[in-house]
């Protein structure tokens, strides 16, 4: 029997990947927004791939997906990402209590956690791998300014493997109910020449929008992958919002990783 216990967890890359000053941060985030050139999806957007860096190289890309779902209406988040600090087998869902940004606490959906940790003896409870993980830190402040009233639901994959099969099912039996949003974090190539990069980048986003599952070189495979069976399931379309590589945005061309933001809607 699985104890739910109300905790909160405490930022953990605030004053480095973002701005710790309330005001600060929330004046990063306008600008990036404000940035947004205009674009048009036909259809409800439930989606979201985003990227996980620092602000500075990767928050123009966020904005996109952001200003896709800005001022909508939704239940609760479901952030997915795969772990960076703690190798583990399964996959680790913080189940209860409040997640703390500069912006303020958002609740954990408790009963939502109960239904898909439930789901397989392969999800569970494990504090530590999402204790000083960045990866869903950052899409928090971004929902924080975009999103009212809703919940927050953190999965973190801890090795790859085919759980993410197994998490895009428990999601889809248990959302019937429920306006959703699943974001799956993750930046894209890593430490290649720009130029390299970019080609690269263009085929994964290419093969994430055609649910080619096969061809993807990105961090959070597990994460894009949840996202892109869930789609695939609802009959959803993907549409590609924003490219960017940290050569664009922070200069260094020479080994830099890159960023995408890509919208599923219906």
């Amino acid at each position: 029997m699985v104890e739910f216990k109300q905790k909160i967890r405490f930022p953990a890359v605030s004053g480095e990947f973002y701005p710790e000053n309330k005001k600060e941060l929330e004046r990063m985030i306008d600008i990036y927004l404000s940035q947004v050139e205009p674009f048009e999806i036909e259809g409800d957007v439930f989606g979201l791939i985003l990227p996980h860096a620092g602000y500075v190289f990767s928050g123009q890309v966020a904005a996109y997906g952001m200003k896709a779902i800005e001022n909508k209406n939704f239940d609760t988040v479901i952030l997915i990402g795969d772990s960076h600090l703690e190798y583990f087998e399964g996959v680790s869902i913080w189940t209860s209590g409040y997640w703390e940004t500069p912006l303020g606490k958002l609740e954990i959906d408790n009963s939502l956690a109960k239904k898909i940790i439930s789901f397989s003896d392969r999800f569970f409870e494990r504090d530590s791998t999402h204790l000083f993980e960045h990866a869903l830190e950052v899409q928090l402040p971004f929902l924080q300014k975009t999103l009212k009233d809703f919940k927050i639901l953190p999965i973190i994959f801890g090795s790859e493997n085919k759980d993410w099969e197994k998490l895009a099912e428990a999601i889809l039996e248990n959302i019937k109910d429920k306006k959703i949003l699943i974001i799956a974090s993750s930046d894209l190539s890593h430490y290649l020449p720009y130029n390299q990069a970019q080609e690269i980048d263009r085929k994964t986003l290419n093969s994430i929008i055609n649910f080619d599952y096969y061809n993807l070189d990105a961090c959070g495979k597990d994460a894009i992958k949840t996202l892109m069976k869930i789609s695939e399931k609802l009959g959803a379309y993907g549409k590609i919002l924003k490219y960017l590589n940290s050569g664009d945005t922070f200069g260094d061309k020479l080994r830099v990783v890159g960023y995408g933001a890509v919208a599923f809607y219906t």
